[in-house]
């Protein structure tokens, strides 16, 4: 009989890790692994990709501290009896403990999906971790460098688990004619260079500092177009309100989410990634295997997924006039060659964050369990 797994998240609203939630779902499941999925808040628009099997319960969480979701996901918890719970991020550990009551009688495998920011690190955040932790059978994060920020915080007794993410580098592929399907899709002509930013609008992700900096760099690259692509996040609004007031608003593409994004990551020239945390990013990911090089701020994940000058560039981007600057270069007469990185980008996901390598180290994770 196969085991049952139940994934625990907010929601299934657009994200690198909702992503590979649904990418585990579609290939791990089988004789020997099944899968459903709670989502405490809302289904999300990524729901829909879910393999058919794949039961899928929304608690309808409210805002803030809901005190009658603990007695929903122990009715839920009572219903499926599943065999291993798997819940990402704090919130869905701290709600599943207390729907256990604290007696953890289902095995645990928890996942950080980003690393830790000033707000995690916070003395009531990092008690509530501790305390969370202990009813765990297995603790993992997505890459390398998170588990060693984890480690070092001593927040839990065992060892951490990493897992990193995986593209399917058989249809995340480079583009043909990238400069005719650029045309095709956005317009832009043959002299036109495009550089691209991605994912939900959060509060990490910088997309202010993108736009601030194209104000400048946009003078001094009168080539230069900006593509913006992903929903969702609280600053939505607000970005899509700046990019209509942008001095050079008719050079950035606003494009909303995307249910398939590939064949706009094939149209860039360069994807940036300014985020202050991340965990190991999709969007870096996707992007490298489509042969597009990535510029990453030096945070938590980049330096494991990116070799500075080789397949990629990894700069410290701690301002919009740093990240100005960093463009302009890229883009100015003596700047990188990006098809020479995007090529050995290319090459490196298919080697070593291909799916498959990373649907084997969970079947392998669940398999322990």
């Amino acid at each position: 009989m196969a085991l049952k797994v139940l994934h625990i998240v907010q929601s299934l609203e657009p994200g690198g890790m909702e992503n590979g939630i649904i990418n585990m779902a579609n290939l791990l499941s089988g004789d020997e692994l099944s899968f459903d999925v709670c989502c405490m808040t809302e289904a999300g628009r990524m729901a829909k990709r879910l393999p058919q099997g794949c039961q899928l319960y929304v608690l309808g969480k409210s805002s803030g501290l809901d005190w009658s979701l603990p007695r929903k996901l122990k009715e839920l918890l009572e219903a499926v009896n599943p065999d291993i719970l798997h819940t990402h991020n704090l919130g869905p550990l701290i709600y599943s403990c207390m729907a256990c009551l604290f007696r953890a009688p289902y095995r645990i495998l928890h996942g950080e999906h980003a690393s830790l920011t000033r707000t995690d690190l916070r003395l009531r955040k990092r008690i509530q971790r501790k305390l969370f932790y202990r009813f765990c059978t297995r603790i993992h994060t997505v890459g390398r460098a998170m588990t060693r920020q984890l480690e070092g915080l001593r927040l839990s007794s065992q060892s951490i688990l990493t897992l990193q993410n995986g593209v399917d580098t058989d249809r995340f592929i480079p583009a043909k004619d990238k400069v005719s399907q650029r045309e095709k899709l956005l317009g832009l002509g043959a002299d036109i260079q495009l550089v691209g930013i991605f994912g939900r609008f959060g509060p990490y992700k910088r997309h202010d500092y993108l736009l601030d900096a194209f104000t400048d760099v946009a003078v001094k690259c009168p080539n230069l177009h900006l593509l913006v692509a992903g929903g969702g996040g609280e600053f939505e609004d607000d970005i899509m309100a700046r990019i209509q007031k942008h001095s050079n608003g008719h050079r950035i593409h606003a494009l909303g989410f995307l249910e398939d994004p590939l064949s706009y990551y094939q149209c860039l020239d360069l994807l940036v990634i300014p985020s202050a945390n991340e965990g190991l990013s999709n969007c870096a990911l996707e992007a490298m295997s489509c042969g597009v090089p990535v510029l990453s701020n030096l945070n938590c994940g980049s330096e494991e997924l990116i070799a500075d000058g080789q397949d990629g560039i990894v700069r410290e981007i701690n301002s919009p006039d740093a990240l100005a600057k960093y463009l302009a270069w890229i883009f100015g007469f003596d700047g990188p060659n990006l098809q020479f990185l995007g090529a050995n980008a290319r090459q490196k996901i298919q080697k070593q964050f291909s799916l498959g390598v990373m649907a084997n180290a969970y079947l392998n994770a669940y398999r322990a369990l």
